[in-house]
């Protein structure tokens, strides 16, 4: 399928971008050899989330995730694996919001699953019963992946509209206008589009609890307790004779 993925990101995604082409990333050179790296890397990660037609023929919507943690020094590696170019910045700032929003919130670390793009069908794009089991998946593979939390760094304002229809709430904030690289601000074009912001949302989830541990095992927990004792007991025994 990492083909067909592939493909539909290109086309569902990075190309109706208002973001990606007023930044000029349609005429960068070799942008769909970048791009495919891209989702390919995040696919390799094995917890992004396609909706598929009956017959698996057709993709309909797709969430690429990627789960980044400190330990894997993931933020450092993802970046440094694409071409030095715009869209990589576009990767430096959204490691530099995570940075900010962790220092702003006095946090030690931010591990998440993060969901790096997202390709919906139009119609479904501001319907909150598509969104919300849509993202509540997003949240059941972050739990299943141990991450405390599932993230959306969202670029543009329609993606902002999507995800403020649903429970993540917004923690962070880069605005495009005073991002600066070295000397520049590359992103300060976007401000004649009303596109001010890079937002960052979550949702922070609970681990997942095993189903012994869950209420109404009491009366199992004390009995299997009291045999592991007993079993205890009977092996010092025996080691004693």
């Amino acid at each position: 399928y990492y083909d067909m993925v592939i493909e539909f990101m290109w086309t569902q995604s990075f190309l109706k971008s208002l973001v990606y082409e007023s930044l000029g990333l349609f005429e960068l050179p070799d942008m769909k050899d970048t791009y495919s790296r891209y989702v390919r890397h995040i696919l390799r990660n094995e917890c992004s989330v396609m909706m598929i037609s009956e017959d698996e023929t057709q993709i309909r919507a797709v969430g690429l995730l990627e789960w980044m943690t400190e330990e894997w020094h993931s933020w450092v590696f993802f970046p440094s694996s694409m071409p030095r170019n715009l869209f990589q910045q576009i990767i430096m700032m959204k490691k530099a919001l995570i940075d900010a929003t962790k220092e702003n919130l006095g946090m030690p670390t931010y591990d998440a699953l993060i969901v790096h793009e997202i390709a919906f069908p139009e119609e479904h794009y501001f319907n909150k019963d598509f969104l919300t089991p849509m993202f509540g998946v997003f949240a059941s593979v972050a739990q299943h992946m141990h991450m405390p939390r599932v993230s959306f760094i969202a670029l543009s304002t329609v993606d902002q509209e999507a995800v403020g229809m649903i429970e993540y709430e917004e923690i962070g904030r880069t605005i495009y206008s005073i991002y600066k690289v070295g000397n520049t601000r590359p992103f300060d074009i976007l401000r004649e589009l009303d596109e001010m912001y890079a937002l960052l949302f979550e949702l922070p989830l609970s681990p997942i609890v095993k189903y012994l541990e869950m209420p109404g095992f009491e009366a199992f927990h004390e009995a299997l307790e009291a045999r592991l004792a007993k079993e205890a007991a009977e092996k010092r025994h025996d080691d004693d004779m």
